[in-house]
């Protein structure tokens, strides 16, 4: 048996990127209309995300490939923040166009696709960290105790308890950093204190939560591709 080469694995990456970009973009705009307190119609979102779904698989497959290689070359947290940043540019790329077509923010330039990495970077350090360090602590201190069976099935349902607790947990931690990296990329006049104080104003403290359910429904989707598509990819094949 031997690892997939990098060839090999595109056509998984680029599927799960299509996968994806069905979802993906329509979360960004539903947490955009939340954020400034405006409506869309779901066929004028299902539209305009539809425009984007090109680009959205491209710039998810390039990511999930730069990724690859950070997550092999740092440590955990470090990789994490990486993976946030490139992560922030495709969600930047489908919150400008959103901001343009929907007349929300202002100064809205795709050049501005990065704005707020170090917002994105400790979003994902949060969203994907905590799960990825915690989720066996959270299995072992929590949820083994209360549920003591140690069958197959479930142990495999604990682990998955364990990680989606962990997780929801977590984006709903990140949600507010989130919102003032949509906000400095829809607005691209504010920086960073100026986000967070736009965010507040208009929300107070649940600015730090809203429009979580969409990350949240998003990272149930997210799951099951991984395990679809992202898992195969990574899985040996016969040598030649």
């Amino acid at each position: 048996m031997r690892p997939r080469t990098t060839a090999e694995r595109q056509p998984y990456i680029f599927a799960y990127g299509a996968a994806i970009s069905i979802f993906s973009p329509a979360a960004s705009a539903y947490q955009l209309c939340r954020l400034y307190n405006v409506r869309a119609s779901p066929s004028q979102i299902a539209r305009l995300s539809l425009s984007i779904f090109p680009h959205q698989t491209i710039l998810k497959a390039v990511q999930m490939n730069l990724s690859t290689q950070v997550k092999e070359n740092l440590n955990p947290w470090a990789a994490f923040a990486v993976v946030g940043v490139l992560q922030g540019g495709v969600y930047g790329q489908s919150n400008i166009y959103f901001s343009k077509a929907l007349q929300l923010g202002k100064v809205a330039s795709f050049a501005g696709m990065f704005r707020g990495s170090g917002f994105a970077g400790i979003r994902d350090m949060i969203s994907q960290g905590v799960p990825f360090v915690y989720a066996d602590s959270v299995r072992r201190n929590i949820v083994d105790p209360v549920w003591k069976t140690e069958s197959e099935s479930a142990a495999t349902v604990k682990k998955w308890a364990s990680l989606l607790s962990t997780s929801i947990a977590a984006t709903y931690m990140s949600q507010g950093i989130h919102n003032f990296t949509i906000a400095m990329q829809s607005d691209q006049s504010l920086g960073y204190a100026d986000a967070v104080k736009k965010v507040f104003k208009q929300h107070g403290f649940m600015g730090l939560i809203r429009g979580g359910e969409a990350r949240v429904g998003l990272l149930l989707i997210v799951n099951i591709l991984n395990e679809l598509l992202l898992k195969p990819a990574w899985m040996p094949v016969p040598a030649n």
